[in-house]
Parts: C-alpha cells; structure tokens; sequence
C-alpha cells in the first residue's frame, strides 16, 4: 500500500505522457500517431512555452527533434519527432542522443522523456542501417525504453511475393523476414528494444488498426519502469476505454 500511495503521489506531478517518435523516410509515423490518438486531424506544433504554433507545413514540419507536438482529439500525449538515420548523417544520431540526455536530466516530471517508438520502414533490402546498429548498440542516458514497431508490412509482402505461392504461404515468408532480418538482430545488440510491434495497412479506415495499436499500448504499458508511469500511460488512453479498463486491471 505504501508503494501504491507513493506511486499515487507521483502520478500527480505528471500532465502528459512524452514519447519520442524515430523513423526513416516513408515509416507511416503521423499514420500511427493518428490512429493511436484516434484522430484525422494534423498534428498541432508547440514551442517552449507550449503556445501553439500551428499546424505543421512544408516550411515549418514536425521534424525539429525539440518541437512537441499534440493532438486536439488527446492533448496528453506529446510526441517529438526525429527523422531516421537513413543519411548516414552522425549528426542526426548524436541529436537524437543528447535530446534523450537533456529529457533524462530534467527535473520537472513533465518535462521528461518517457518512452521511444522506433518506427522501421519494412524493406527486405535494407534492413537495420549502421547508424540504428549504433543507437541500439550504445548505452543511453535514463535507461528510457524503446520499443521496435515494424510498419507496412503489407508493402513487405508485396516485395517478397511469389505468385507460386498462395496469400498466407507468402505472409509467412514475410514475417520470416521480419523475425530473421529485423527482430533477432535487433535482440542481440546490448540496447535493444524492448518490445516489438508489427502494423500493416494502417492507411485503410476499415481496416483493424485498432486492434493493432491495442497491442503497441499494451507492448508500451509493459515497458514502462515504475507504477506511476504505468498509472500515466493508462490515464491518458482517452479514446480506448477497453484498454484504460484492461491495463489498470494488470
């Protein structure tokens, strides 16, 4: 009871939960943010005094690693988004560390990092980059835990299709290359993730992309290190009561 209490107390200090969006060119990333918040609108850009700066354009995108961002529909979460490494750019890669470190070090609860979703484009011919082998194979301040989401696995079946082979024999070729060029890999590095989520056609509005991001909340909730961050998580979960219900239950 007196963990619960304390956990209870420190929950009451937080008003967001902050999450770190990384991923290559093309990963679908604002496609999953808004299905996890649930949403059509676009996102809405805040600078430090979280005033809001609208709306993001092809002058002013959501690319600036320390721009948050929301949406209208769940203002409690705040995202911050970093492009992949897919440049080969040692500069993005020493960005994304130092934002990490600066989130890890604040001392204001809601103005810390709190999880990492690590969105990976699904192609067969270029698995992990050599500067996601580096992100994963480093130590990182504030032990922040990541998870992997492999996104448009639909496009990867596409790719690897046989038209020898019927629909379910070339989806099972698919998530062998999922698990074998992606997922073990990224299991063996000191600093891997530490949850991993496959989503596939997140662009269709009748598809099960609810029933996906269940599993990317749930993978998250899991992660997470401390019952107050835990309780955080739940509670901002508007738009799905079924998880709200089911998470606080675990």
């Amino acid at each position: 009871m007196s963990d619960i209490k304390e956990a209870l107390k420190l929950r009451e200090k937080y008003t967001h939960f902050r999450i770190l969006v990384i991923g290559r060119a093309n990963a679908g990333k604002t496609t999953l943010l808004k299905r996890v918040c649930n949403t059509d609108e676009d996102p809405c850009i805040y600078d430090e005094n979280n005033d809001n700066q609208l709306t993001p354009t092809e002058e002013r995108g959501i690319h600036d690693i320390e721009r948050q961002f929301a949406f209208r529909s769940n203002p409690q979460f705040v995202f911050h988004d970093s492009p992949g490494f897919e440049t080969g750019d040692e500069k993005q890669l020493q960005a994304v560390r130092s934002f990490i470190e600066k989130r890890s070090r604040a001392k204001n609860p809601n103005e810390q990092l709190h999880a990492i979703w690590f969105c990976f484009v699904l192609n067969a011919s270029r698995p992990l980059l050599e500067l996601e082998q580096q992100f994963f194979g480093e130590q990182r301040a504030g032990n922040i835990p990541v998870i992997a989401i492999f996104t448009k696995f639909d496009d990867l079946v596409t790719q690897i299709y046989d038209r020898d082979k019927d629909y379910d024999e070339n989806e099972a070729m698919a998530k062998e290359v999922v698990e074998q060029e992606f997922r073990l890999p990224l299991t063996k590095f000191s600093y891997g993730p530490k949850a991993y989520v496959r989503f596939e056609a997140l662009d269709d509005d009748k598809g099960d992309y609810q029933e996906q991001v269940k599993v990317l909340i749930d993978e998250t909730a899991f992660s997470l290190d401390g019952l107050a961050l835990k309780m955080l998580f739940v509670s901002v979960q508007q738009n799905n009561l079924e998880i709200c219900i089911r998470s606080a239950i675990r």
